[in-house]
């Protein structure tokens, strides 16, 4: 069960009363609606736990800081795919991505022909309309 916890920081506000009366009600209202849930301080005020991510998978923003470690010739080569990483690093950072999964190995693949016609292309503009 889930705690309301709109009504539980507004039982805390009403400990901070100038009544005293007034304010031990609320903090007995609150250990009350813990109680009723079986639920203790510790667990309300503890931080959330981050499930730990299967083998192979990366959070966005993980993935785009490992992609942005690899040198500069590397990423100019793959530049389709370097913009789709950033992208998706800025739009959804914490979303869990399987590297090794074929979502991410298509659009790799995609991109990297992308970028192989694209270089082709500046290639041969250079070569034959410098002349």
């Amino acid at each position: 069960m889930t705690i309301d916890k709109t009504l539980l920081a507004k039982l805390l506000r009403m400990t901070d009363s100038q009544h005293d009366a007034e304010a031990l009600a609320a903090i007995r209202k609150a250990n009350e609606l813990l109680r009723l849930q079986s639920v203790t301080w510790s667990d309300v005020l503890e931080k959330p736990q981050v499930q730990p991510l299967p083998p192979g998978h990366q959070r966005a923003a993980q993935y785009r800081d490992t992609f942005r470690r690899e040198a500069l010739i590397p990423r100019l080569l793959a530049f389709p795919f370097w913009i789709f990483v950033e992208l998706l690093a800025a739009l959804a950072p914490d979303k869990p991505l399987n590297t090794r999964g074929p979502t991410v190995t298509y659009v790799f693949v995609l991109c990297m022909l992308l970028s192989i016609a694209t270089w082709t292309g500046v290639g041969c503009y250079l070569v034959f309309e410098l002349d």
